[in-house]
């Protein structure tokens, strides 16, 4: 919006130094009142140069009147507020333009001020038409600086999308890189699984050879650290290092599994099979 700021200071600096050049164009072509002159003057001609310039006059207040609100515009201004306000303005100078011409052309027959006042006229017509080419160029500068804006807000969205997206894709990825399995049964149990070898004999060992997924609980190795088991004396049979847990039996006759380093103690195996 800094663009809008400097292109609205221009314009209205523009306009006052406009204002002023015809000022002194005014003074330079009538110089000054001569009462001698106006005397000598039909009285109709006297009359139609005080109407023109009196209308050339309101003119330039009119103009003026509207570019001073153009030059209230900042950053806060809606992009629907400052165009209405310079179509509004573009408008003006196109009806000012059209009047000037008609005076233009009933002055060029006359003689004396009237005729002299053609050149004012001029001066003031091509004024109104570099303000015309200034506010176009105007008008241009501000839709095109929306439809920047609007593709930078429609890149920044696709962007959020996209960082959404791949956040997502990153924390899925990190949940299976993390994720173990665990489940606690009685021998039977483990046994009907297929997770239980060893005969009646030897030592009951894990077997991970029949291990189905689905018959485990799935957690998350950063946010697991302590598990209840329904048991006075449950075994690991999966083999952890001893330095990575500690079980503890409890008064209400279960115990709890306490991870003290996940990183050890899944390092060997994300499974764990505990016979109760």
């Amino acid at each position: 919006m800094k663009t809008v700021k400097i292109l609205v200071a221009g314009f209205v600096l523009a306009t006052l130094v406009a204002c002023d050049k015809l000022s002194k164009f005014v003074d330079q072509t009538f110089g000054g009142p001569d009462l001698g002159q106006l005397e000598a003057l039909q009285q109709q001609d006297a009359e139609r140069m005080s109407q023109m310039l009196e209308s050339v006059a309101l003119s330039l207040d009119s103009i003026q009147a509207q570019e001073l609100v153009l030059g209230q515009f900042d950053e806060s201004t809606p992009k629907d507020t400052m165009l209405l306000q310079l179509r509004t303005l573009r408008e003006m100078l196109d009806r000012k333009k059209a009047e000037i011409d008609l005076m233009t052309a009933d002055s060029v027959s006359s003689k004396g001020a009237i005729a002299d006042l053609n050149k004012v006229l001029e001066f003031l017509s091509r004024q109104l038409e570099e303000k015309s080419a200034n506010i176009a160029k105007f008008e241009e500068d501000v839709k095109t600086r929306e439809a920047k804006i609007a593709e930078l807000r429609d890149r920044v969205d696709v962007l959020t999308v996209e960082s959404g997206n791949l956040k997502a894709k990153n924390n899925e990825q990190e949940k299976l890189l993390n994720e173990v399995f665990y489940i606690v049964g009685t021998k039977n149990e483990l046994k009907d699984l297929g997770l239980l070898s060893g005969s009646a004999l030897s030592k009951k060992r894990a077997n991970y050879s029949n291990i189905n997924n689905n018959e485990f609980h799935r957690v998350d190795a950063r946010s697991f650290n302590t598990l209840v088991i329904d048991s006075k004396s449950p075994k690991l049979l999966t083999e952890k290092p001893a330095s990575s847990y500690t079980l503890t039996k409890n008064g209400d006759g279960t115990s709890t599994l306490k991870i003290t380093n996940a990183k050890e103690f899944w390092e060997s195996s994300p499974y764990l099979i505990i016979m109760q």
